[in-house]
């Protein structure tokens, strides 16, 4: 498995915080090291590697993870928790994973 995280630097040339805070979190984990490769989509450069995966896999936002498979197959992940969650088995609270899911789609009509 081979795992890259696509982080998201802005205009001004600061990362995004939420870019920041899953590289913080995944540090702390103990995970970081799991991760094979760091590219950014920068938004001082069309053409940064994070830009181009994030259109090849049709990804609107940062940050987000690219597992390649042993066996060809490849998974793009958008949520993080749902990443900690399905590559590296941690336990994520649903509080956490329902904060994400609304984050993300802000047009969800939640009871």
């Amino acid at each position: 498995m081979n795992i890259t995280l696509v982080k998201k630097i802005k205009l001004d040339g600061t990362p995004c915080p939420k870019s920041a805070n899953v590289l913080e979190d995944l540090e702390k984990l103990g995970l970081l090291d799991r991760i094979d490769e760091i590219v950014a989509v920068d938004e001082r450069e069309q053409l940064s590697k994070g830009f181009i995966l994030a259109l090849k896999y049709k990804v609107e936002a940062a940050p987000f993870f690219i597992v390649n498979n042993d066996d060809g197959s490849s998974h793009v992940y958008k949520a993080y928790y749902r990443f900690l969650k399905e590559v590296f088995h941690q336990e994520v609270s649903a509080s956490k994973e329902i904060l994400e899911m609304i984050d993300q789609n802000l047009d969800l009509d939640f009871i």
